[in-house]
């Protein structure tokens, strides 16, 4: 009877020293169906490899003995490493074209000149008053994530730097997806493709094109938050949270949003604390900071992207409540079924089997919607981000809740990633997307040695009117304005108070076939006995320096 015991005993502690692989491993073999709602973290997997036994005392060395071993330890790692590799391959691939786009002049004033300008005067702790916007930087945005990215201004940094660090940190939101999906579909490969879903989604590629925007950044973090809530990790998910809110004003919407979909799981408390920092923050945001940065006036946007409800943002929530008519009948517009269309088809319409969680997106994408301004519902742009985090969070929850067994999982998976795919060549611009070769990119061309030449000639420090898509080149002194600013105001401040001062530019450097209706305007500034004299016009390319008032 000892001896039955005993033998029960070895045979028990070896069965649960199998057992204790640890929380990351998870079989696709595994019967049971994934738990969506238990934010905790799950236990290890049955059928996970035993360790090999010792050899006996004496015996010949057997090498077999260490190879499953290490193969074993190599395939555990294979999805991981596979994904690093996605990450990489998307970082060197937009890296690049996103490199290659500021070199050859692929990008504007508008937006790409404002923030670089913004976090160069930071960085040389003046005051940031934006000339390429005409706002103080923080009554523009509340991109407090801005200051960190100052430092390396002191290093040189400029547009190349900020289009690299939105590549990478848009990059890494593949981490916290395939973090989820694993803890969601107990796989070890199915969260490796949608994770590649994400990479290939077409709105995070056309955001990475789009310039760089503080709006991307707030992706990852928002994935990070949700997957960080699941596992009941609330100290790295308050940070996860902070992180979101500093990069723009709009993520306190979703991170309200995040607390009401954390209440809808059951985690009340948690959920009703995260809703209140998201209200607090916008409030904050838009009736203290950009004020105090603006004068008083308040958020430029508020009048500007929609009209017809309002010119403050109560009167705006209230119009929306008092007039549903109005509401829906602008999200139900062909283009924005289009935008709906473009956000879902990618993900095979998933997200809609989790509408709680795909609440958090929901506020940004009513705003998108209602707006006057056509590029909010656009998924090309930077508007779409909150939106983008929501969707993909729905969608591996969605796998989680409609993947009752490892065959329905592997189903679900495999159609998204066709559809992935699909949409990416239909949709994207990436170098297997249809409109690559349609002119998005910029590539070089002899031109624009002459260019560089003309940039040349600028003395650092001198305040210069420039061709917009000049500006992103001339944007670290004080006053740099697009042209005709700063003699004639154009989408200048919230509503064209300040006016710039035209003594303040020193330099103009044009393309003169972009001129357009302010020919004269040039005409004027250049001509005998005017306030410029040209001393360099080569192909178009202007540069004049400034010899008298005026």
């Amino acid at each position: 009877m000892l001896t039955r015991s005993r033998a029960f005993a070895q045979s028990f502690l070896r069965t649960r020293a199998r057992f204790s692989a640890g929380n990351t491993t998870r079989l696709e073999s595994e019967a049971s169906p994934p738990t969506d709602v238990d934010p905790r973290p799950r236990g290890s997997t049955p059928g996970a490899p035993s360790t090999p036994a010792a050899s006996t005392p004496g015996a010949p060395s057997r090498p077999a003995v260490s190879t499953p071993g290490a193969a074993s330890t190599l395939a555990a790692r294979a999805p991981a490493l596979v994904l690093a590799a996605l990450i990489a391959l998307y970082v060197v691939v937009f890296g690049t074209l996103t490199w290659m786009q500021q070199t050859n002049f692929g990008t504007f004033g508008f937006d790409m000149g404002i923030y670089d300008q913004g976090i160069w005067l930071l960085s040389r702790f003046k005051a940031p008053f934006d000339t390429v916007r005409g706002l103080n930087f923080f009554a523009h945005h509340v991109n407090v994530i801005a200051l960190a990215f100052a430092p390396f201004y002191w290093l040189g940094a400029g547009p190349h730097f900020l289009y690299l660090v939105e590549t990478i940190w848009m990059a890494l939101g593949a981490l916290p997806i395939w973090l989820l999906a694993r803890d969601r579909l107990r796989s070890r490969w199915l969260p490796v493709g949608l994770a590649a879903s994400y990479l290939l989604y077409p709105s995070l590629e056309w955001i990475n094109w789009w310039h760089f925007h503080p709006d991307a950044l707030i992706i990852t973090p928002l994935l990070f938050a949700w997957w960080l809530a699941t596992r009941g990790r609330w100290g790295w998910f308050s940070v996860a949270v902070a992180v979101a809110l500093l990069c723009k004003e709009d993520a306190a919407l979703a991170v309200a949003a995040l607390g009401l979909a954390l209440a809808i799981r059951g985690r009340r408390r948690v959920g009703a604390l995260t809703f209140v920092a998201g209200a607090a923050w916008f409030l904050l945001a838009t009736k203290v900071i950009i004020p105090v940065a603006n004068g008083g006036s308040s958020p430029f946007y508020v009048k500007e992207l929609f009209p017809g409800f309002g010119d403050s943002l109560s009167g705006i929530a209230i119009n929306l409540v008092t007039h549903p008519g109005r509401f829906f009948s602008l999200v139900t517009q062909p283009d924005r079924l289009t935008y709906y269309r473009q956000l879902l088809v990618p993900v095979a319409f998933m997200p809609l089997a989790a509408i709680e969680v795909l609440l958090i997106g929901l506020p940004q994408a009513a705003v998108n919607s209602i707006s006057g301004h056509s590029l909010t519902h656009d998924i090309r742009y930077h508007y779409s981000s909150i939106v983008i985090a929501a969707v993909f969070l729905a969608t591996v929850e969605s796998c989680a809740r409609l993947g009752w067994k490892v065959a329905v999982r592997r189903l679900l998976v495999a159609l998204i990633l066709v559809t992935s795919v699909a949409a990416n060549v239909v949709w994207s611009p990436s170098p297997i997307g249809r409109q690559y070769h349609s002119g998005i990119w910029a590539v070089a061309q002899p031109r624009h040695e002459v260019v560089r030449d003309a940039l040349k000639l600028v003395p650092a420090g001198a305040g210069v009117s420039a061709t917009y898509y000049l500006v992103p080149h001339l944007t670290h002194r004080v006053h740099i304005y697009e042209f005709p600013n700063p003699w004639v105001p154009t989408n200048w401040g919230a509503n064209g108070e300040n006016p710039p001062d035209p003594q303040t530019a020193d330099y103009l450097v044009l393309d003169t076939a972009l001129n357009g209706a302010q020919q004269g305007l040039y005409d004027r500034l250049v001509a005998p006995g005017g306030p410029f004299r040209i001393v360099f016009d080569v192909n178009g390319i202007v540069v004049a320096r400034r010899v008298a008032p005026g």
